[in-house]
């Protein structure tokens, strides 16, 4: 028994021209029809239900069960193991919560499609896309559900589910393109079938002997958003984007045929799916990627811990020494860093905040010591060299230096997540620019305003750390910087050296009025802090803000328009819809007062 609320929108689709088909119209498919799709695809279809259900009155409810999914709620792993599961964004209309407490009373689908193919093979997913295109319901695909901007839900849609297309890790000692086609790269490749993660392919990588350009979350998909939407990544300065280490591609197309993107076949394709972001020109199931020879690396990990220094001067001293990272970059490190609440490390200081960093330079197999000898140089002379006067005083600065025998030790230790991420929640939105090197170099007084700007409030008052993190993403420079041929990523990614990213959240009581201030707020006047700074660059298509009104030029680039023409070419019918994805203006979600629901056309 179905036990959970359907949505009512009833009327709220009729000003538009179409729609697809919801619940609650009376064009959605009859039980027969989902039937015989079940039956054609050898009984995988599942009826949604919501993760926390159990939690809930009903046939399903189980006191124990719903223990243990709140226990797990916060946990990717457990999440991404459930088509109704999301890691971020979430929207949170079936918590696990104590419902005799009265906070909730209803457990409803939300965001999450009401049927799922749990998708095995090309024919399952051809299967989902002619069942979708003849009823006219909205299709989503999905893998792990990592997807910022939410492009991987849909109200009442069909879902395609690759997590379970796990047709095996190969590797290529030397790469042979499976029909012949000649390509320059001469080294070793891996081929990935469908709902792998990183944490599966750096395994089986660091087995081997080789280096993958990955994600820093090793509970992302392999294939999907990441991979087709560029990818940055721990090694991307040694290596170039994620996506410029495809070099094969298996998709199977709105037309249900199953095809080969490379740079002999489909080159249109293949060229969009390098960089032009996921799920709207087909549904890639097998990927072929370059795998680089193993290197030893050095780590350098730096915190600056306010002792008696306030916010605003944390953020003076952080400006000052992001606007060394180009010169870092140059130098060979690559990482991440942030600005985060002091209260995540279980700190209690004046300033409520601190700065973070973890790089890495990779050791080249001669001339290491110089490698290394020249690494440290810079770091301490560019940026220990201005902290120590501080230290013990105003800040409390801790530098320490590692030694790694290979990157997965690196990436274990400091440069990736565990195996086990926390999710992401419903109240926090993100918003990320590209810093080339003139934004970063000699430009400290700009980056402090920057900052300032950022850890200020909307309503005025005093600079607040509270519910703001900034994500500086040192994974520009080096390889980042040499275009690709057959990618179609924003050409801002050939001089970004720096990925900085703000994510601000809000109080779970907080007013609808608070909400839409603080949304508002980090996509303008946050955002355009960042934006001032960086004329020319853009955003990163897959953590970006959806809000943002100059979305086509900021994810996309110039490429926008050719990118439109091929998904008009693979998929002339809109069978692939996703939010801010290329075509997604010719489609609305008809959202009420609930944020979401009914997919209509705009004209």
């Amino acid at each position: 028994m179905l036990g959970f609320t359907l949505l009512l929108l009833a009327g709220a689709q009729s000003v538009f021209a179409k729609c697809k088909c919801t619940p609650t119209d009376p064009c959605w498919p009859s039980l027969s029809a989902w039937s015989a799709l079940n039956t054609s695809v050898d009984g995988k279809l599942i009826h949604t239900q919501p993760i926390a259900e159990p939690c809930y009155p009903g046939a399903d409810y189980s006191n124990q069960l719903c223990q243990y999914i709140s226990d797990e709620w916060n946990n990717s792993s457990f999440i991404e193991l459930n088509p109704a599961g999301y890691c971020y964004p979430r929207v949170e209309t079936c918590p696990p919560v104590n419902i005799t407490a009265g906070n909730h009373t209803q457990c409803t689908l939300g965001t999450a499609p009401v049927y799922t193919i749990n998708a095995t093979e090309a024919e399952d997913v051809a299967a989902g896309i002619k069942f979708a295109q003849d009823n006219n319901v909205r299709l989503v695909i999905k893998n792990t559900g990592h997807d910022i901007v939410g492009r991987s839900q849909g109200y009442g849609a069909l879902m395609v589910w690759i997590k379970y297309i796990q047709s095996g890790v190969t590797f290529q000692e030397t790469y042979a393109p499976s029909n012949g086609c000649q390509s320059n790269w001469t080294g070793s490749a891996f081929t990935v079938g469908g709902g792998y993660i990183w944490d599966d392919l750096y395994t089986t990588a660091a087995s081997h002997d080789r280096i993958v350009v990955g994600g820093d979350d090793p509970t992302v998909g392999v294939i999907g958003g990441y991979l087709q939407g560029g990818g940055h990544s721990p090694s991307g300065h040694y290596f170039g984007l994620a996506t410029d280490q495809v070099l094969e591609l298996t998709v199977v197309l709105a037309s249900g045929e199953t095809v080969t993107a490379n740079a002999c076949q489909n080159t249109d394709l293949f060229t969009a799916l390098r960089g032009g972001g996921g799920g709207t020109y087909g549904v890639v199931i097998s990927a072929t990627i370059k795998a680089h020879p193993a290197h030893q690396f050095i780590g350098h990990r730096l915190y600056v811990i306010p002792q008696t220094a306030n916010l605003s001067t944390l953020l003076n001293i952080s400006a000052n020494i992001v606007s060394k990272y180009s010169i870092l970059s140059d130098a060979g490190f690559s990482g991440y860093a942030e600005i985060l609440p002091s209260s995540e490390l279980s700190l209690s200081i004046p300033a409520g905040a601190i700065y973070m960093h973890s790089f890495g330079v990779m050791i080249p197999s001669s001339n290491a010591s110089a490698t290394i000898q020249h690494a440290k140089s810079v770091l301490n002379s560019e940026i220990l060299a201005d902290l120590l006067p501080y230290n013990g005083s105003d800040f409390l600065i801790e530098s320490t230096w590692y030694n790694f025998p290979s990157f997965e030790s690196y990436y274990d230790t400091i440069a990736g997540g565990s195996s086990a991420e926390p999710t992401g929640v419903s109240d926090l939105l993100l918003s990320s620019r590209m810093f080339d090197k003139p934004s970063l170099l000699n430009n400290a007084d700009n980056l402090e305003g920057m900052l300032h700007t950022i850890f200020s409030k909307y309503d005025g008052g005093p600079l607040n750390a509270t519910d703001i993190v900034i994500y500086l993403c040192l994974i520009g420079g080096g390889q980042v910087l040499h275009p690709t041929p057959y990618t179609s990523v924003n050409p801002a990614w050939r001089k970004t050296y720096l990925l900085t990213e703000i994510i601000v959240g809000w109080p779970e009581d907080a007013s609808a009025q608070t909400v839409n201030h603080t949304i508002n707020d980090l996509t303008f006047r946050k955002s355009n802090a960042m934006k001032a700074l960086t004329p020319g660059m853009g955003s990163y298509v897959n953590e970006a803000d959806g809000y943002d009104p100059s979305w086509k030029e900021d994810f996309f680039g110039p490429n926008y328009d050719w990118l439109l023409s091929v998904k008009r070419k693979y998929d002339p019918d809109d069978v692939f819809y996703c939010w801010r994805c290329v075509g997604s203006e010719s489609w609305a979600e008809v959202t009420g007062g609930r944020g979401y629901g009914p997919l209509c056309q705009t004209s």
